[in-house]
């Protein structure tokens, strides 16, 4: 591995890595210049005692967002877009002149190298990232005391950047719809096989000297398995079992990605993403943002027959910029629901959120001026509830760098800042990444959970509109570095419970969650609401101690059954961080098993916002999955999993508030099944997790009931409950705040498969 040796890695792949590969030679040698590959002399045949690799950022995110030059805070989006162009490009131009001003020693060149590979990484060049990685790495060779040091680490970069060389040459410009769903399928595996071919050999270099590597080779097994060589060619010393995660215990059916041919598919970083309907067809519409400061939001409406159309400029959103996040509500009560997007997470200075008014003609106005909401800030949640439930929708914003906000509707269209005065304002708590509202008690007013990424969460409750902690007192302890979170009735016992993701993670941690293994980070936090009077961590015990990475999330009754399932989005900026999304089925209220392997939605693409509904309504819930990673180079194109189908019924129910929000947040919904087996089902409307919405109505399952029962609504604003018996499955109803009667819902069109590609 000395100079001479490595100066071959620039020529071509090494020969070594290219047996069996003859079929596809000539894409190889297409990529010979630009990707290089193992060396033919391994790094474990050097009598140098090598340093563990170093654990670096290999998606270039913290060096870009340094790179941007400051702008003022109250500035509009795009005028903060402009600061975003090129950002990428001018940082390389600027270490240029850095390196060139400064002779630097050897062992300071590997580093500076690094982070320029990372900023080709970021700006969507991994050829680039490959090239310069080469280069430092034959001055590392040069130089034991370099070598040592840094060559293991410069090897792993070189073997994530060549996998993702791969993964934009087959799973982005070549996409199927079973593109980097593990297990990789035959139809899946990659036709341009250089970047997967020099992967393999990179991280078979790395494993010979620390074979222990649990990364390492994870990343080698999805290399070969994307060139259709999983498990026969992986070295039997570095090959991992994945039974555990394809074996699943429960089958649902298999979920199919029609987001090309419904229209959906934007190629996007992380974001968020909302399923409701805007435009008051009774079909729900698709509005999405992303983390980009330079990308638009996107608005999509439902035709009908299983398709969307971009209506983004002409509904006015085509200039709002950035968001990792989005939450829809009607807070002016006038029955056209509404966006709030906040913005700044993530960022070293703080952004201008937008609440977009829904005018009713097709467009969204932006009123955030107006209405009180345009304080700067970093935040990447916010939450809807009628706190004091006075009728109209306040606004709980989480806080990266200061309090989080308490924004009351003052009815009139404004919002006022009542953090203090509620008892909300805290500076000691920041980086506040999720929060929910869930009325724990039962007392008809919603209380508050917080999830922290700087600690401990925390557990509010509304005594009157003034907050008070009731984190110790009800037995809520965790997570430690926390992230999304939402609030169901899980085991439909009436009282809501608390899922709380814990984003201590690494790649290896996570891995062994797959495979299986123990992990050694903080747990995820699943609470057992024991009837109002505290709450219980039944995390182990319902099966859900692992370790997900999870950044997107949200639940919904995926199979009908009366229970509901979660999907979470998995990632974080890393390239290297290359894992399934994740499917959980609730086995009747007791523990929760994973389907993913058998629902075919682990996709390895970084998961960020979920949205679930019934989009095409047949009866069961699909999924929208917003994709992507921090930066350009980590794009992908967003996900509708369409849901197969149980064959179970089901019950679709929309609330209109008259006293109440007119949104029903926070009414409650009891639904008992008018079949042989007894099932009870309790939903709250507008309960959600964080990045993703669902619609502001419910789909209940029944399982093999063919009605409803007993559907009985309360309503915590005005007291009222609302009774109906023996509502027919397969319906969308709507009923009114105060009404005798429901009405159904009929839509434009019956959505159907609009050709084979969208059948079932």
């Amino acid at each position: 591995m000395r100079t001479e040796e490595a100066g071959r890695r620039r020529k071509g792949v090494a020969a070594t890595v290219l047996i069996g590969a003859a079929t596809v030679g000539a894409a190889v040698a297409g990529a010979r210049a630009l990707l290089p590959a193992a060396p033919s002399r391994p790094l474990v045949d050097k009598a140098l005692a090598y340093q563990k690799r170093a654990p670096i950022d290999t998606s270039g995110f913290a060096l870009l967002t340094q790179s941007v030059e400051p702008w003022d805070p109250a500035a509009q989006s795009p005028a903060i877009r402009e600061k975003w162009m090129d950002a990428g490009k001018r940082a390389l131009v600027a270490m240029d002149k850095d390196e060139a001003a400064n002779r630097l020693p050897p062992e300071s060149k590997v580093p500076f190298a690094i982070s320029r590979a990372m900023l080709h990484q970021a700006n969507g060049d991994p050829a680039a990232a490959a090239d310069v990685l080469a280069r430092v790495r034959d001055l590392a060779e040069a130089n034991d005391g370099v070598a040592v040091r840094t060559l293991p680490t410069l090897i792993f970069f070189q073997g994530v950047s060549a996998l993702r060389k791969g993964e934009n040459d087959n799973c982005i410009m070549c996409r199927g719809e079973s593109s980097c769903i593990l297990p990789i399928s035959e139809a899946a595996q990659h036709t341009n096989r250089a970047g997967s071919t020099a992967a393999v050999g990179f991280f078979t270099e790395l494993l010979e000297k620390f074979p222990d590597d649990l990364e390492a080779k994870w990343l080698l097994n999805i290399a070969h398995m994307t060139l259709g060589e999983y498990p026969a060619k992986v070295d039997p010393r570095f090959l991992l079992d994945l039974s555990p995660y394809v074996k699943s215990e429960f089958d649902i059916g298999r979920f199919r990605d029609v987001g090309a041919d419904a229209g959906v598919n934007r190629f996007d970083q992380a974001g968020g993403a909302i399923l409701e309907d805007f435009d008051g067809d009774g079909l729900l519409d698709l509005f999405v943002t992303t983390f980009d400061p330079k990308g638009p939001a996107g608005y999509y409406r439902n035709k009908g027959d299983g398709s969307f159309e971009e209506l983004s400029e002409s509904a006015g959103v085509g200039d709002q910029y950035g968001g990792l996040f989005c939450r829809q509500a009607d807070y002016d009560n006038d029955g056209l629901v509404d966006v709030f997007i906040p913005r700044g997470a993530w960022l070293q200075h703080p952004m201008r959120p937008s609440l977009l008014r829904n005018a009713g003609d097709g467009t969204f106005r932006d009123v955030t001026e107006a209405a009180g909401l345009a304080a700067p800030m970093n935040s990447n949640s916010a939450a809807w509830a009628d706190y004091d439930n006075d009728g109209d929708l306040d606004l709980f914003v989480c806080e990266e760098r200061a309090t989080n906000k308490l924004y009351r509707n003052e009815g009139d269209g404004t919002f006022r800042d009542v953090t203090k005065e509620a008892g909300l304002f805290d500076p000691a708590r920041t980086f506040c990444k999720g929060a929910c509202w869930v009325d724990f008690d039962n007392d008809g007013d919603p209380d508050l959970f917080a999830n922290y990424l700087s600690g401990l969460s925390a557990l509010f409750r509304n005594d009157g509109g003034r907050f008070v902690d009731a984190t110790e007192e009800m037995g809520v302890r965790g997570p430690m570095t926390g992230f999304s979170c939402w609030a169901f009735d899980y085991d439909n016992d009436g009282y809501e419970d608390i899922f709380a993701n814990c984003y201590d993670r690494s790649l290896g941690d996570v891995v062994k969650g797959l495979l299986g293994r123990p992990h050694g980070r903080y747990p995820n936090r699943l609470y057992h609401n024991e009837g109002g009077k505290r709450f219980v961590d039944v995390t182990r015990k319902a099966g859900l101690d692992m370790c997900f990475a999870a950044m997107g999330s949200n639940f919904a009754d995926f199979d009908n059954d009366g229970f509901l399932d979660f999907y979470l989005g998995t990632g974080e900026p890393s390239f290297a961080t290359l894992i399934p999304n994740r499917m959980f089925k609730n086995v009747a209220g007791e523990r929760f098993a994973e389907i993913t392997g058998s629902s075919g939605t682990g996709h390895l693409q970084k998961g960020h916002a979920i949205a679930c509904g019934d989009y095409d309504r047949d009866g069961d819930v699909d999924i929208y999955a917003q994709m992507g990673g921090a930066v350009d180079g980590d794009r992908y194109h967003n996900i509708l999993f369409r849901n197969p189908g149980q064959g179970r019924k089901s019950l679709t129910i929309k609330l209109v508030g008259s006293k109440s929000n007119r949104s029903a947040v926070g009414a409650r919904i009891k639904v008992v099944a008018a079949g042989d087996k007894p099932l009870t089902v309790h939903r709250t409307v507008g309960a959600n997790s964080s990045f993703g919405a669902n619609p502001l109505e419910e789909t209940i399952g029944l399982a093999d009931a063919d009605a409803a029962a007993l559907v009985e609504i309360y309503w915590p604003a005005t007291k009222t409950t609302q009774t109906f018996r023996n509502v027919p499955a397969g319906r969308v109803i709507e009923i009114t705040e105060f009404a005798d009667q429901y009405r159904t819902i009929e839509t434009p069109a019956k959505a159907k498969a609009k050709d084979v590609a969208l059948a079932k």
